[in-house]
């Protein structure tokens, strides 16, 4: 909760909205559905990536399409898809015993649904698909292997869910220019 609070646009949006350090409260929809806003998620995942896997050249705004196509940020997932990056616990699992991603406990489907633990899972699953097979992938497979698997990717195919992920990543679209050219998106 402190390195939220420490994040610069979730410090200015927080204090406009009278949150109290220490007792910060997820907002709901209209069915009592915990969600993150954009300025959160994208503070999840800049936090998660400085803190964890900041070798990676995945910028956070690719991470915040993923959850805004995967669960539509809210915080247990969507249509069995645990967490805000909808990763499963198998997937997570094997990321945390065979690949050594271990910065967060894993010991069952319900930790998934930490917004940190998710992005964590998530951020470490794009990195292994984005280098698939030993080679660079580009955005477009694995952004769909995210959602479908490496081996079901159809390179020749323009899927619906590419065209979600570019919609939501237009939402994250960074406001200023940064001398990163090597990043991934």
């Amino acid at each position: 909760m402190e390195a939220m609070w420490n994040h610069p646009e979730i410090h200015k949006v927080w204090s406009k909205s009278k949150q109290k350090q220490g007792k910060v409260r997820f907002t709901h929809d209209e069915k009592k559905r915990p969600y993150l806003s954009r300025v959160e998620i994208k503070a999840v995942a800049d936090i998660v990536l400085f803190k964890y896997l900041n070798t990676l050249k995945i910028k956070s705004r690719v991470l915040c399409a993923i959850a805004e196509v995967a669960s539509t940020r809210f915080v247990d997932g969507v249509e069995g898809r645990p967490g805000i990056m909808g990763i499963d616990y198998s997937t997570a699992f094997w990321l945390y015993l065979e690949l050594g991603h271990r910065a967060y406990k894993l010991e069952s489907a319900d930790d998934l649904n930490s917004p940190f633990v998710s992005m964590y899972f998530g951020a470490a699953y794009v990195a292994w698909l984005s280098e698939y097979e030993g080679r660079e992938r580009a955005p477009q497979f694995f952004v769909q292997a995210y959602f479908v698997g490496p081996k079901n990717v159809n390179p020749q195919d323009v899927s619906p869910l590419w065209l979600k992920f570019e919609e939501s990543l237009s939402k994250y679209e960074e406001t200023k220019r940064s001398g990163d050219s090597c990043s991934i998106m």
